[in-house]
């Protein structure tokens, strides 16, 4: 019988639903698990231009179908809402249905009607959560990315809207799928994972609720690990010469996929996300680019690179110059002349230095006989000890001019000249007694 009330409620519902005024919102705390109470709540909204009747305290009258053995423990009605605390021992998916109609009228056609489903479980309820020193770490489709090197706090966060466990104690075990296990008493742990790469994260959960009442649970989690932004590196390949285009090399120590942001301009910036060029990187951490600068000057590179887990943003400065004045294109020619001149310099002193050391030694040599030097008297050579004196042959004059002549052509070019005769006679010496 009621089903067949239930029946025909919905079907005029469904008839009056096309030009009503309202639609009804029902809204649960599910998942609860067994033996916990859950709370249903329906809404009375008007659609866009009525307005609600409210001239009574209570206008309207809310009516509900639960699925067995979903049993409602309490219930509490507004003007424009209902309230029901439902509770079952089975866990199941239950479907809860609710309709309005005004008060007094229960077999009018229902003013608004609505469904919704709620899911009990025998597990102990919750969901994990995960936190680095830089923040809450959301988890995304593929699971929650992380930073390498970096305490992270694994969360369990128990879902218990009735206080159902609130004698309960607790145990948890925690595999972090590196091979590391732990069992804490507390719903929180401390790990570090030193490499990257995708991780497989689970916690079991025993409840103890009485000496032969326990609940449990398993919750798992995939995550990826990721190497912080730690270094931004910039490398030009070529000069900076203005009016030319200058190659930089950037590499992002970090893991990808990256996306970086680069801007070139007169001084650093301290954010450029809106006026800068953005780079996607997916699978490398290295980018080259080319850029050709208008004027000579200082300028500025301005860099941003993030990842999933972390974010850096760098400036390094650039001079430029104008084509054809780099300073090594002075500098090697200017010493290059120099030391031309200086051995210039080197080998003309050297020169003058030896033009003056062979005029000297042609100074100290004589080459001419003793008599044809004129007033000047043959000189004998006397010992005190002997009484041989030597003196040229008078006779052999003319010889001597012609061997002088001989002798001076002989400077000139190099010839056999034969010695100078010279003849030994006793002749008497005087003789100074010692």
């Amino acid at each position: 019988m009621a089903s067949l009330q239930l029946l025909l409620l919905l079907s005029s519902a469904v008839l009056s639903g096309r030009c009503s005024q309202y639609y009804l919102v029902l809204d649960t705390d599910s998942p609860i698990t067994t033996g916990a109470r859950g709370m249903v709540q329906a809404r009375l909204v008007s659609r866009a231009g009525a307005r609600l009747e409210a001239a009574q305290p209570q206008p309207y009258t809310f009516h509900w179908y639960l699925d067995s053995p979903l049993a409602i423990v309490g219930r509490w009605e507004r003007s424009l809402s209902c309230s029901i605390a439902v509770r079952t021992q089975a866990p199941k998916v239950y479907t809860l249905r609710a309709w309005v109609t005004r008060d007094g009228c229960h077999w009018c056609p229902p003013l608004a009607h609505a469904s919704s489903k709620l899911y009990v479980t025998d597990s102990v309820v919750g969901t994990l959560s995960l936190m680095q020193p830089n923040g809450s770490t959301m988890p995304s489709t593929s699971g929650y990315e992380l930073a390498t090197q970096t305490p992270t706090k694994v969360s369990f966060v128990r879902y218990d809207p009735s206080d159902y466990f609130h004698t309960a104690t607790f145990r948890y075990t925690w595999h972090f799928g590196d091979g590391e296990r732990t069992v804490t008493n507390e719903s929180y742990v401390l790990h570090i994972y030193p490499t990257p790469g995708i991780y497989q994260l689970h916690v079991d959960v025993l409840a103890y609720l009485s000496h032969s009442q326990q609940k449990t649970g398993v919750y798992g989690a995939s995550l990826k690990l990721l190497d912080a932004i730690k270094e931004i590196e910039v490398k030009t390949i070529n000069t900076t010469h203005a009016d030319h285009r200058m190659d930089f090399y950037l590499y992002t120590n970090g893991s990808p996929p990256l996306k970086m942001c680069w801007l070139i301009s007169r001084n650093c910036v301290p954010v450029i996300e809106h006026r800068c060029h953005p780079v996607e990187l997916y699978r490398s951490s290295a980018y080259n680019l080319s850029y050709t600068f208008s004027e000579p000057g200082s300028y500025s590179f301005n860099v941003r690179a993030e990842n999933s887990v972390s974010a850096l943003q760098v400036c390094y400065k650039i001079s430029t110059m104008q084509s054809g004045t780099n300073p090594v294109w002075v500098i090697v020619p200017c010493v290059t002349l120099l030391t031309i001149i200086l051995l210039f310099v080197l080998s003309i002193a050297m020169r003058s230095s030896n033009a003056r050391k062979d005029a000297i030694e042609v100074a100290d040599f004589d080459f001419s006989p003793v008599t044809d030097k004129p007033g000047q008297e043959a000189r004998v050579l006397c010992r005190r000890n002997t009484q041989i004196c030597c003196i040229p042959r008078r006779p052999l004059q003319d010889q001597s001019y012609n061997h002088s002549a001989r002798e001076v052509h002989a400077l000139l070019k190099f010839s056999h000249t034969p010695l100078q005769d010279y003849t030994q006679r006793p002749e008497a010496c005087p003789f100074r007694p010692l």
